[in-house]
């Protein structure tokens, strides 16, 4: 843990995403600087808050964690004893009643499915295993293993029943996967610690999902940067936020590389392969959930469509860079 009373410059990195701020602490409405950094969902997760009582900040930042430790739990998919586990393993032989919690954020990935026309997936699960990003060995499956993937790929084969809180796989080897969408949901529920302890100004930064609680010190909001990925000292765009979340998808973290070309882990559901053209998308919303599963939307959609959606949602900021260089804002 960490408190500072002097000025600085406060310079965070992760997935292509830095935020940066100069900013006087002493004499600030806005009181100490509170800082901790721990692993979650298996990459690092930062927290700061900014409060006149430094131990309500801490009280709170260790809640926050509390929390996100709590859902990783149960949506971890490495974890045989989590509730996805349970999931994956029953829902395709029989009903499986669930919590309301997995309910409800199935339901919401569901509605992202649906409005970026099966692009966002959390059905991609099988797709996932047959390219090996699973596991530490990953490999160029064939054709047939691509199509019989696919047959076990859509939310479609997903049967919700409300009254009674259960969920059924159409077919037997379907299998979800949030990870298009946990980080997201994540960091909103840790935002609601926050602001539910009292605080009002701070960064909840999960792998360079972010959300911008509140106003920096001393200013109007957040300023955020989005790196190149490919040239780490140029700036592409400057996001200024408050109360909002931002996320990036991109190709450059997770991949491999056969015959000089990069196979990415974001895949396409509807054809079975890594998709291509776009190397990151950057998403800004008032929702770190929405920001992380309609990145992810945008990117498999491409750029024609992908901005189609992205002006049929409210309030939403966007940043597409292709692998030709070309860079695309919204609005």
């Amino acid at each position: 843990m960490i408190f500072k009373k002097r000025p600085h410059l406060f310079i965070l990195k992760g997935c292509g995403i830095f935020y940066f701020l100069i900013f006087i602490l002493a004499g600030c409405s806005q009181g100490l600087s509170v800082k901790e950094t721990r692993v979650l969902m298996d990459t690092l997760c930062e927290i700061s808050c900014y409060s006149p009582d430094g131990n309500k900040a801490v009280r709170a930042i260790d809640e926050a964690f509390k929390e996100m430790q709590r859902i990783e739990k149960v949506f971890s998919k490495f974890d045989k004893n989590s509730e996805l586990s349970k999931i994956n393993k029953i829902a395709g032989l029989e009903n499986i009643k669930v919590s309301e919690e997995a309910f409800r954020l199935t339901e919401r990935a569901i509605y992202y499915s649906r409005i970026s026309d099966g692009a966002f997936d959390v059905t991609v699960a099988p797709l996932m295993e047959t390219w090996g990003f699973v596991r530490k060995h990953k490999s160029m499956p064939g054709e047939d293993d691509i199509k019989n993937a696919l047959k076990s790929v859509g939310y479609k084969n997903i049967e919700l029943d409300s009254k009674k809180l259960s969920i059924r796989f159409l077919n037997k080897d379907t299998k979800i996967d949030f990870g298009g969408i946990a980080k997201g949901y994540a960091i909103d529920r840790a935002r609601d610690v926050l602001v539910s302890n009292g605080i009002r100004n701070g960064l909840v930064n999960l792998g360079g999902n972010i959300f911008a609680l509140g106003n920096a010190p001393g200013k109007k909001n957040w300023k955020i940067g989005v790196q190149d990925p490919r040239n780490k000292s140029r700036l592409l765009y400057s996001f200024e936020l408050t109360d909002m979340a931002i996320s990036t998808s991109g190709n450059y973290e997770r991949f491999f590389e056969i015959g000089g070309k990069r196979y990415s882990h974001i895949m396409n559901p509807l054809t079975g392969e890594p998709c291509q053209g776009i190397i990151s998308v950057t998403v800004a919303l008032d929702s770190a959930e929405r920001a992380d599963a309609l990145s992810t939307a945008i990117f498999v959609m491409g750029e024609k469509n992908g901005l189609t959606l992205a002006k049929s949602i409210k309030d939403i900021k966007v940043l597409i860079l292709k692998e030709d260089g070309k860079i695309i804002s919204y609005p």
